[in-house]
């Protein structure tokens, strides 16, 4: 038995054998309340994190600290530990086993100001420092800032060694007063 239009006149009505694609048979309407719900929550993710960035800035570099004064490192010259004084004249390249330190005139910095000097290798590992201690002190007993070996190094790794002279405040370093470089050759 074959159907025709004329026997199922409801089937041509709907469009069943016209080829063509009938009228969608739930109309669904998508609900964005989640998605908004999500991106309100990112968004007050994004300004808390943004917040807890800038109340770290403000703990740990005060605004107005900044003092204007600079720490003048005399040289850096080859080091005696044994007399513990510098000797020979000031050098940017040292080898791997001659011991070094930093002369900073701390005279030049305001004797109440608590100062320290430290030494960090191309590893940004600490080698070496002085103090903090007030600026008068550190004057007053001349001190050197040697880069200290690693006991279980024969010698200094090569590479370049960055002194840095910083101001502290309230037990914190607020503000850099100076830096140095010197390059530790790769030589045997």
């Amino acid at each position: 038995m074959t159907l025709s239009f004329r026997q199922c006149p409801g089937l041509a009505a709907q469009g069943a054998w016209s080829g063509r694609i009938g009228a969608p048979v739930i109309d669904a309407r998508e609900d964005l309340r989640p998605l908004y719900r999500m991106m309100l929550g990112l968004g007050v993710v994004a300004v808390l994190i943004l917040a807890l960035g800038f109340a770290t800035l403000l703990r740990f570099a005060p605004p107005g600290q900044r003092t204007g004064y600079r720490a003048h490192v005399v040289g850096v010259f080859p080091y005696n530990p044994e007399a513990e004084q510098v000797d020979g004249p000031p050098m940017t390249r040292f080898r791997r086993d001659q011991p070094f330190a930093a002369q900073i005139d701390w005279d030049q910095l305001p004797a109440t100001m608590t100062v320290s000097a430290r030494w960090y290798d191309s590893l940004d590992s600490q080698v070496g420092a002085g103090g903090p201690a007030p600026a008068a002190d550190l004057a007053r007993m001349e001190a050197l800032v040697p880069v200290r070996t690693p006991p279980e190094f024969h010698a200094n790794l090569p590479g370049t060694y960055t002194l840095f002279v910083v101001r502290y405040a309230s037990g914190q370093p607020v503000e850099l007063l100076g830096t140095q470089s010197v390059v530790v050759l790769n030589d045997p």
